[in-house]
């Protein structure tokens, strides 16, 4: 058996897996070598949780066949396209007459009187007080949680919001356009506009409730939007559903659902609209009290020259073997439609514990797709339900998952999973799921990003947390271990190396990836606040601190990165992110080096918007 799967730099995402955003997206390069490396030619890959569908993509480059299952109607049409694409001609072809003939019915909407094409505009929620009195948090003045009228504490979100005032206005070639009062008026108006011969109620559901991703009781579809916007959405949605062709109706919805949260009141009015506004992220349904309405036709145009260029990159390097995926349950399809299928790898990537309710935060997208799906057949643990509970059945699900993927593994056939979340009750539960139905690890590795942002990169303390990759094979005769001491060497050998300080990042990290790798019986997981006080003090910069005595001689991580970044400029200034790839690759041996503790040992470096100039002193 091949598991020398050490280190491999993840690269950027290609167009092809751009076309749509998703959450936990794994590094094409990454998996394609991981299941290169892992099956033989024309092997068999299944991926129960296919998501954006990079298992199949890259399974079917390389020659394996690969099935995919996800519950999630967005996850498989995401994948549909990736896997069975039009060409860039037919779809653009179909498309472009569509969308100019919707512009034209509907185009005035976002017009200005005197003509101008609208390209933004800002609103700012209005609530009403329970003094009656209809407020925005302008209104508030410096005090901007208490009612100007009575003093009353309030709140400007979306559960209080009953409209909306728009107060900012931008046009299309012209950066000093400053609308009239009358004209701030008009937009109002028509930002409230419907079109009674559309039907928007197929594609208005309410969301489950659920406060952690600020999902309240009575929110729908259409409360992230003004009614002009929803109104054009769902009438796009009715446009594209009639085309017969299903590649390029496939292709059509996944170009609507990717531009609808842009579309919608999530993204955040900033930099008075001078960089277009963020994209909509991952930490929930949260409205701005100052947010956007954009012009949905434009956004479209744009987010189609993309598309454009994702198709001709998929349709250049096409499929040598066609995937499939089936959109369902992962446990029904094994059970019944695929109770024969053998693999020789089985790629998984579970829900990360409580990080992201996958249908939940999907159900934006899924809403003009007109198909929400059962959030409870989602095992991610979720607010929605009680957390207890939540927890329970995420256990209880992995165990059912990891049951039925030993019988669908070939007699040399093996698991890879990734996993990321520093939660102890996420990592019992994987562990003890894969321990109960006889999975052994094989192999361990911690892939560090493909990409920090320049923000990021210039934060001193800014510590991505990216996914722990683990190899596994099913052996029916293994026992975990109860032997700590190759956890505890591991510990002490990683501390020393940093001169007995770890981060938390760090030390949490290392702790799964050497649990993981001796096999330790998952049981003992329990004790691992213990483990770590007896081995580290908490110092006064929440430094854990290896106690003296426990020190052991190692190579010295500070001078090995001091050494090599030394090295390399003398070749010239390097990138900091680019530097610190290099040289995460070359010190595995004392856990690998995170991108913040990177940065903290250039104290002898000139580093400048993102990189490494030259050394201070030689």
């Amino acid at each position: 058996m091949q598991f020398d799967i050490d280190f491999i730099s993840a690269e950027t995402h290609t167009p092809e897996y751009l076309m749509h955003k998703y959450w936990a997206r794994k590094p094409h390069n990454v998996i394609n070598e991981c299941i290169s490396k892992l099956t033989p030619p024309n092997g068999v890959v299944l991926d129960p949780f296919c998501g954006s569908g990079v298992t199949l993509r890259e399974s079917s480059i390389i020659g394996r066949k690969c099935y995919g299952f996800d519950i999630n109607p967005s996850a498989f049409l995401i994948t549909k396209v990736l896997i069975n694409p039009p060409t860039a001609l037919e779809f653009e072809s179909t498309i472009e007459p569509l969308l100019d003939s919707l512009y034209k019915k509907y185009s005035y909407l976002y017009t200005t009187r005197d003509g101008k094409k609208i390209k933004y505009l800002s609103h700012r929620i209005a609530i009403r007080c329970d003094c009656g009195k209809t407020i925005t948090q302008k209104d508030c003045g410096d005090n901007k949680s208490v009612c100007p009228y009575c003093g009353r504490k309030v709140h400007f979100n979306l559960e209080s919001m009953v409209s909306t005032k728009v107060f900012s206005i931008v046009v299309e070639g012209d950066k000093n356009y400053e609308p009239s009062p009358d004209e701030i008026d008009a937009q109002e108006q028509s930002s409230s506009f419907i079109d009674g011969n559309i039907d928007t109620k197929k594609y208005n559901f309410s969301f489950p409730c659920n406060r952690r991703i600020l999902a309240f009781d009575g929110i729908k579809t259409s409360s992230f939007f003004t009614n002009r916007n929803f109104t054009i959405l769902c009438a796009l949605a009715d446009c594209f559903n009639k085309i017969e062709n299903e590649k390029i109706r496939d292709a059509a919805l996944l170009l609507l659902t990717g531009s609808v949260a842009q579309c919608s009141r999530l993204i955040a009015h900033r930099n008075n609209l001078s960089t277009g506004g963020p994209a909509w992220s991952v930490p929930g349904f949260w409205v701005p009290q100052e947010h956007l309405e954009t012009n949905p036709f434009i956004h479209l145009a744009a987010r189609k020259n993309k598309f454009i260029k994702a198709l001709k990159s998929l349709n250049a390097n096409p499929a040598k073997v066609t995937p499939e995926v089936f959109l369902g349950n992962s446990l029904e399809l094994l059970e019944n439609k695929f109770k024969d299928l053998k693999a020789d790898l089985i790629f998984l990537d579970p829900p990360y514990g409580d990080s992201v309710p996958y249908t939940e935060f999907s159900n934006i997208w899924n809403s003009f797709l007109g198909a929400i799906p059962n959030s409870n057949n989602d095992i991610s643990v979720s607010d929605r339900i009680d957390k207890n509970e939540s927890w329970k059945n995420y256990e209880l699900q992995l165990n059912f998952f990891m049951s039925q993927f030993s019988k669908h593994l070939n007699k040399d056939g093996k698991m890879l999973i990734t996993f990321n979340n520093n939660d102890l009750k996420a990592w019992t539960s994987l562990i003890s799921s894969l321990q109960n139905n006889s999975f052994v690890c094989k192999k361990v590795f911690y892939q560090i990003p493909a990409v920090i942002s320049s923000k990021a990169q210039m934060s001193p303390s800014s510590s991505y947390i990216s996914d722990i990759y683990s190899v596994y094979i099913h052996d029916n005769s293994a026992r975990p271990s109860k032997d700590l001491s190759p956890l505890i060497h591991h510990l002490r050998k990683v501390a020393s190396a940093r001169r007995g300080k770890l981060s938390k990042t760090v030390l949490d990290r290392e702790f799964i990836v050497a649990w993981l790798k001796n096999n330790i019986d998952c049981k003992l997981l329990e004790n691992k606040n213990q483990l770590i006080t007896s081995l580290f003090d908490l110092n006064s910069d929440s430094f854990y601190e290896l106690k003296h005595d426990l020190l052991i001689e190692c190579s010295d991580l500070h001078s090995f990165v001091d050494s090599e970044v030394r090295a390399q400029c003398k070749k010239g200034p390097i990138g900091l992110f680019d530097c610190y790839k290099q040289i995460a690759n070359n010190c595995l041996d004392a856990g690998t080096i995170d991108f913040s503790e990177f940065k903290n040992m250039l104290n002898n470096f000139i580093v400048d918007n993102g990189l490494i100039l030259g050394c201070l002193s030689e």
